[in-house]
């Protein structure tokens, strides 16, 4: 444990000797929203570039140089209609790629198979796959939480058994480095008229990767009143979490739909002095006021 502890210090170190910007892929609000500078200098690049651009690229590709070490993530966005994923070639220096059980567990995990599924499948403990899955994470350039990974990171990922393909851009980033962007429509779009305004602005930022207490802070909510909502849309929708709700709006968006709410039964009225109707006569003031 404590050797892999120490390849993930040595990883952070050499991706920041590598590349001047820190990855904003899954990262905090304030880094995904580009409220630094130079993020919103480049943001605002990649967003021009993606717009003028009709080409279209094979996510496998992408995902081959991912793993291969040939190129890495520099930073992750959302603007209201889509989402981004700005990519930096990596060219000083050898190809450094991704240890093949990290990569395993990387496409799997991306994938949307659960972190505890692939202990189990693995024989490994569920520490060890979520450490495993965070060294591979950082081998691409990828910091910030990893329950949080950014929704293109998710789609290249599954890629590599699903044929996916993007819209793609090369630009001239702010300090002179050829980067790429490859975007895709955000995938909230499909949520609009299933849920209310105030659920939708929720999940919205939980799938762009906020957490409670960040989403809570934008919306001047309290961090119950979020996890309330949050809970309340994964049981309707019938999903487990965020990043299952993500697998399904990105290839299962048609099948995605509320369960609907049962009707309430509707039982014969006890005939008048019978121990049911006695029962119910006590109980209705009762509900009535747990229920003004």
């Amino acid at each position: 444990m404590s050797e892999l502890k120490t390849q993930i210090r040595v990883l952070e170190s050499c991706r920041a000797s590598r590349e001047p910007h820190p990855s904003a892929a899954g990262d905090d609000s304030r880094q995904a929203q580009g409220l630094a500078e130079p993020s919103f200098r480049l943001n605002a690049l990649a967003i021009t570039a993606d717009a003028r651009s009709t080409a279209e690229v094979e996510l496998l590709s992408i995902w081959r140089e991912l793993a291969g070490g040939l190129c890495n993530v520099v930073t992750g966005f959302f603007t209201a209609e889509r989402c981004y994923l700005v990519l930096s070639p990596i060219t000083n220096g050898p190809a450094n790629p991704v240890e093949a059980r990290q990569l395993e567990i990387l496409e799997a995990v991306l994938g949307g198979l659960r972190q505890k599924c692939m202990a189990i499948d693995l024989g490994l403990a569920p520490s060890t796959i979520a450490l495993q899955f965070k060294l591979a994470l950082a081998s691409i350039g990828v910091g910030g939480r990893p329950s949080r990974a950014h929704p293109l990171l998710m789609l290249i990922a599954r890629a590599a058994s699903v044929p996916v393909s993007a819209r793609y851009a090369t630009f001239l980033g702010p300090d002179e480095r050829n980067l790429r962007v490859i975007s895709a429509p955000h995938p909230d779009q499909s949520l609009r008229a299933m849920l209310p305004v105030a659920e939708f602005e929720v999940v919205k930022s939980l799938i762009e990767g906020l957490t409670y207490h960040e989403i809570a802070t934008q919306l001047c909510k309290s961090s119950r009143t979020v996890a309330n909502q949050v809970s309340a849309v994964f049981r309707r929708l019938e999903v487990s979490g965020r990043n299952e709700l993500v697998q399904r709006l990105l290839f299962e968006d048609t099948a995605l739909k509320p369960r609907p709410v049962p009707p309430r039964r509707s039982e014969p009225c006890p005939k008048q002095g019978t121990p049911a109707a006695e029962r119910q006569r006590h109980a209705a003031p009762l509900e009535l006021a747990a229920n003004p």
